[in-house]
């Protein structure tokens, strides 16, 4: 992008000029006998300063509607990726392998061409945890985070893509270690998105053109904000790899069939034959994967309404990414 001071100045001295008219024609209509009144003065000044408001609109978009356009562009279809990715996760064993690897190639495709396409805009190098090679400025800034910011998401899915594809046929544990693994994906991505701002605004608080105790200041804020958050972001890592590692089911305990037989050997959600049973705290007893995709979005026992799953961690398992944007 390029720098906008130079005709900003500009526009400010055009500004300044037509209010010095101003005040010009109205002294000549005091002093000089000149009759023109108060509305014809204001009149021609608001003319000129309108003129002056169109101008600098028109440069402002002229220089930032590509950058604008092109983060549009990529959060639309972040979104719509997530649509797409959701929904092949809800078709378990039903999805196809070659929707699948379609779905990774175009990821993969629009990453790397948005990236070929930006590749001297130092799009790259937060990627890395390095610094822009020169301040940015403001607009700049946003630009490069938020692209990145969409961009790692739209990776994210590619891997997420990977895992259905290995998980196709899952049931039981497996459906229930896909769902494990998919969250443990978007909680890396969530402490990765965390850290990419932080190069960025780095050198752009460290400009020492607002004097080296604001910068030095301004730094050590921001710095300080972002390890409460970071700190936050590897204990919810940390928990999510902490489940997968887990073998027991934490909401409950593989049935007997002694306890199965008693129950009556019938699922109350699928009403089909249990496939590996799960008898939760309140001893109600459901098929895994019904109950699996039940405490998804629940926390509850299906039939008697005890709580049973503790909030502990937000499960990402139905192919999900976070949406809001990772600014700061």
């Amino acid at each position: 992008m390029e720098e906008e001071m130079p005709m900003v100045v500009l526009v400010v001295i055009r500004v300044r000029v037509w209010v010095g008219m101003g005040k010009l024609l109205m002294g000549l209509g005091v002093m000089g006998g000149i009759q023109l009144t108060r509305d014809m003065i204001f009149s021609k000044l608001l003319g000129g300063l309108s003129k002056c408001f169109l101008f600098l609109c028109f440069y402002w978009l002229s220089s930032f509607a590509r950058g604008f356009f092109v983060t549009i562009w990529i959060a639309v279809v972040m979104f719509k990726s997530n649509d797409i990715l959701r929904k092949q996760t809800a078709l378990k064993g039903e999805r196809k392998i070659s929707m699948l690897v379609g779905i990774s190639l175009a990821f993969t495709i629009h990453v790397v061409g948005v990236y070929w396409w930006y590749q001297n805009d130092d799009l790259l190098y937060p990627l890395i945890m390095l610094p822009p090679k020169s301040i940015p400025p403001f607009w700049h800034a946003i630009f490069i985070i938020m692209v990145n910011d969409t961009l790692v998401r739209q990776a994210a899915m590619i891997l997420k893509c990977i895992l259905l594809i290995y998980y196709k046929n899952s049931r039981g544990r497996n459906y229930r270690k896909q769902g494990q693994m998919l969250t443990l994906v978007e909680y890396l991505m969530l402490l990765y998105r965390a850290l990419l701002p932080t190069p960025v605004w780095y050198r752009f608080f460290l400009n020492k053109e607002y004097g080296s105790l604001f910068s030095s200041l301004m730094t050590g804020l921001y710095l300080t904000f972002k390890l409460t958050s970071v700190v936050e972001k590897v204990q919810s890592f940390f928990a999510a790899l902490k489940a997968l590692s887990r073998k027991e089911v934490h909401y409950g305990a593989y049935a007997t069939s002694e306890q199965v037989n008693a129950a009556g050997d019938l699922c109350a959600i699928c009403q089909e034959k249990m496939h590996t049973p799960i008898i939760l705290r309140c001893k109600h007893i459901f098929c895994e994967d019904c109950v699996s995709e039940w405490f998804e979005r629940e926390r509850t026992c299906p039939l008697c309404r005890a709580l049973v799953k503790s909030a502990d961690l937000r499960s990402f398992s139905d192919g999900t990414t976070s949406l809001l944007f990772q600014i700061f």
